[in-house]
C-alpha cells in the first residue's frame, strides 16, 4: 500500500511539474485601445480592445482586435514594442483585409514566428524576444487610418491577473479607458 501511494504521489508530481511547464508556454495579454494613449492623443471617439496569446511552443501568437467607431479608414494594424506612452517599431503586422473601412469591425487571425519583423537595436532579434515584450508589457496595438497615419486608436498590451509566466516581468496593469504603467 505504501508503494502504490509513493508511485501515485510521484506520478501526480510529475504530472503537475508537466502541467506548469506548458502553462508558462502561453500568456494572454489584453489591451483597451482609444485615441487618448496615442503619441500624441487623438480625440476621433474611436476605441477598442485587443486580447492577443503568445504560444511559445507553437511560435504562434493569436489575435483579435475589436474596433469601434472608426471615423476614417483604416491603413494598418500592428504590434508595436514600446512602453505606454512611448512609440516604437512595428514587430507584428496584422493583415487588413478591407483597407479603408471604418465604423466597427474586427480583426482576427494568426500570425507566425515567420511573421516576425526582427528589431535588433529594441532587443527584438527573436520570436521569444518578441513573446517577452508582449507578455511584459512593453507592446502595444495600434490601429493607423486615413486621417492618423501614425495612429488613430492605441492600447499597450498587459497581462491579467495571473501575471507573466515567462519571466516576471509586468510593465502595465490593465484598467478600462486607460493604462497606468507601474
Amino acid at each position: 500500500m505504501k508503494q502504490l501511494f509513493t508511485r501515485t504521489a510521484l506520478v501526480c508530481g510529475v504530472l503537475a511539474i508537466a502541467a506548469s511547464a506548458h502553462a508558462q508556454q502561453q500568456v494572454t495579454v489584453r489591451a483597451m485601445l482609444g485615441g487618448n494613449q496615442e503619441n500624441p492623443p487623438v480625440s476621433a471617439g474611436a476605441h477598442g480592445n485587443a486580447t492577443v496569446t503568445v504560444n511559445r511552443a507553437t511560435q504562434q501568437i493569436d489575435y483579435e482586435v475589436n474596433i469601434y467607431n472608426l471615423p476614417t479608414g483604416i491603413v494598418g494594424a500592428h504590434i508595436h514594442v514600446g512602453t505606454a506612452g512611448v512609440n516604437g517599431p512595428i514587430i507584428i503586422d496584422f493583415p487588413v483585409v478591407a483597407v479603408g473601412q471604418s465604423g466597427a469591425f474586427q480583426l482576427k487571425g494568426t500570425a507566425r514566428a515567420s511573421n516576425l519583423l526582427v528589431r535588433a537595436e529594441q532587443g527584438i532579434r527573436t520570436f521569444d524576444e518578441a513573446a517577452f515584450a508582449i507578455a511584459s508589457g512593453a507592446a502595444y496595438v495600434n490601429v493607423h487610418t486615413q486621417n492618423n497615419p501614425g495612429g488613430e486608436i492605441r492600447g499597450q498590451l498587459c497581462p491579467g491577473p495571473e501575471g507573466n509566466p515567462f519571466n516576471g516581468v509586468v510593465l502595465c496593469t490593465l484598467v478600462p479607458n486607460a493604462v497606468q504603467p507601474r
